[in-house]
């Protein structure tokens, strides 16, 4: 092998490894992020409990659904996801303190929203007394669209399902594009779906497709994507707390809140130096 050869085979199995190094980067966050989100619920949980029994008034209940986008997977840490950002945006649209108890899933699908999270929320209590959210979110559906056994007759009526126990009133994305990916079709069926049972419910739809179509490919793959290509990044994250900020305030009659101006999300725990 020539020695030009053999650099550029050197420079491309480079590049390959740091590709690789970043993608996995993504993977790496899982296990703190989902710990951290474990950790914030139990404190949040004690603080309300403990404001309770003082007589204290209630903060604002945030409760988030959804899967690892739900947990910031793919942001450049964890205060750069949508759920803490979004919870900013209600704090100062409601003027009140927000409690944010996040139970979403990395991973999750409709059926985990279904089995697990929404049954969470329901045993939930504060002073003996069963949790009432004033905002919910929701954001679930990619993952389903990469199992190939789910198809559009089974989403259909798991999703009902999940629909009809959500709260009255929730506030559900439906699915960002795809873009050039074969599953793009799948997505594309599965957000109509999401769009018309959550409003046929009586839920509030938070429209992220739109905007994810009507952006240039390469814009939307590269400066608003993890390293993996499917999670979201930061600026991403902030796009869609934006939207879902645009809803809830719409809905409840507040004033219009600007994201990209909040301060950064503290919860009851500090986040980790590494999250």
């Amino acid at each position: 092998m020539s020695i030009g050869k053999y650099v550029a085979t050197l420079a491309t199995g480079v590049a390959g490894m740091a590709a690789l190094h970043k993608t996995s980067s993504v993977r790496r966050q899982n296990s703190p992020f989902r710990r951290y989100w474990e950790r914030h619920l139990v404190a949040t949980l004690d603080d309300l409990h403990a404001r309770a029994k003082e007589g204290k008034e209630r903060p604002l209940i945030y409760v988030a659904f959804g899967d690892s986008a739900a947990q910031g997977l793919g942001a450049s840490k964890i205060t750069e996801g949508y759920v803490p950002r979004l919870a900013q945006a209600l704090a100062l649209g409601s003027g009140r303190e927000v409690a944010l108890l996040n139970l979403s899933l990395s991973g999750g699908t409709v059926q985990s929203v279904l089995g697990t999270q929404i049954p969470q929320l329901a045993g939930l209590q504060i002073a003996g007394e069963p949790v009432q959210p004033d905002v919910v979110t929701l954001d679930i559906g990619s993952n389903d669209v990469g199992q190939a056994w789910v198809s559009n007759e089974s989403f259909t009526a798991a999703h009902q399902a999940m629909v009809d126990a959500l709260p009255a009133g929730t506030f559900v994305l439906n699915l960002p594009s795809f873009g050039v990916l074969e599953a793009e079709k799948r997505a594309a069926a599965f957000s109509t779906i999401i769009g018309e049972q959550a409003t046929d419910g009586g839920h509030h739809v938070v429209d992220i497709r739109t905007i994810s179509r009507n952006m240039p490919m390469r814009t939307y793959m590269f400066d608003y994507h993890a390293p993996d290509l499917f999670h979201p990044n930061s600026p991403w994250y902030e796009v869609w707390a934006q939207e879902f900020a645009n809803e809830i305030c719409a809905v409840h009659g507040w004033p219009p809140i600007d994201v990209s101006g909040l301060d950064e999300w503290s919860g009851p725990i500090a986040t980790d130096r590494d999250l």
